[in-house]
């Protein structure tokens, strides 16, 4: 099961964006539920990257990994596997640039409803 995706660019002209079409088998706002935790999630594995809880940021990073196939999002999918890896790794640079990359990439995806 994959999302549709497709990229337009944003009105104001800053920022592409990623619209989403959730698959039919998931309705809309149980992605948009998700996207949005994923969102808030973000914020977590940076204090933890702060605090160099690597057990912490490699669960997350874990975590998303899963959840990212199951939502349709193989880039979360990709990016979690990063995540985890720099964990095992208590590589801090590489973790912080891969929070920023997932933070950037939530940012622009808005979920396409009924």
């Amino acid at each position: 099961m994959e999302s549709k995706m497709s990229q337009t660019q944003d009105p104001t002209g800053s920022k592409p964006r990623i619209l989403v079409h959730p698959p039919e088998d998931l309705p809309y706002q149980v992605v948009a539920t998700y996207l949005d935790n994923c969102r808030k999630g973000v914020q977590s594995l940076k204090d933890a990257i702060e605090r160099s809880d690597y057990d912490f940021a490699g669960m997350y990073g874990h975590r998303m990994k899963g959840s990212g196939g199951a939502y349709g999002f193989p880039l979360l999918t990709e990016t979690g596997a990063s995540i985890e890896q720099a964990a095992r790794a208590r590589d801090d640079a590489d973790l912080r640039t891969w929070a920023a990359a997932v933070e950037e990439h939530l940012e622009s995806v808005e979920v396409v409803g009924p």
